[in-house]
Formats: structure tokens, sequence, C-alpha cells
């Protein structure tokens, strides 16, 4: 459901602007998606904190692949969620990432 975010980043190189394609691709479902609204703002915002972070910075092959790695862990937490379908999944899945979207804009 959300990994065809993940699959655009992968398509587009990775790099800085396709981390800002895929927040503005995440942004422009919640219209269409209210029902996913918190998970989409989620990836939405995991995304361009990449792009703030890496905007007119250098960016080592390292650094990129693990912020991809982070980034797609998010993701594959709400895809699980959502596809388990319960209320209290997606409510912990959507708890889990806010932390770790939290902690890693900490470091």
């Amino acid at each position: 459901m959300f990994d065809t975010l993940v699959k655009g980043l992968n398509e587009q190189g990775g790099g800085v602007r396709a981390y800002e394609a895929c927040a503005r691709a995440a942004r422009a479902r919640i219209a269409d998606e209210p029902e996913n609204a918190a998970a989409l703002f989620l990836i939405s915002f995991a995304a361009q904190r990449f792009v703030e972070a890496y905007d007119d910075q250098p960016l080592t092959v390292d650094a990129a692949g693990e912020e991809l790695e982070q980034f797609t862990a998010f993701v594959s937490t709400l895809d699980a969620a959502w596809s388990a379908g319960s209320a209290e999944a997606k409510l912990e899945a959507l708890n889990t990432v806010a932390s770790r979207i939290n902690a890693t804009a900490r470091s």
C-alpha cells in the first residue's frame, strides 16, 4: 500500500530530489485517502526531513544507504499494520514510526 512510495524513491535514485518527490506524492495522496492520512503524513514528514538535512549538502553513499534503510523500515512498519487491518495495529505502528522519526531527528 505505502511501499509504492519507496519503489518510486528507488526508481528515482534515492537522492534528495527523489525524497522530495516522495514527500509530495505522499501529501498528494492524503486528499484521496483520508483514512490513511496519518500514515501518509508521517511518510511525507520523514521524506521531507531527508530533503532538509541533505539539500545542498554532501551525501555519501553510506549515508544515503542508511537513510534509505531507515525510511524503508518506517514504511514497512506502516504497511504491515495496514495489512493487518486492526485499528490497534495501525495506532501502534503510527506511534512506533513517530517515535523513531523523533529519535532520528534528535541524533
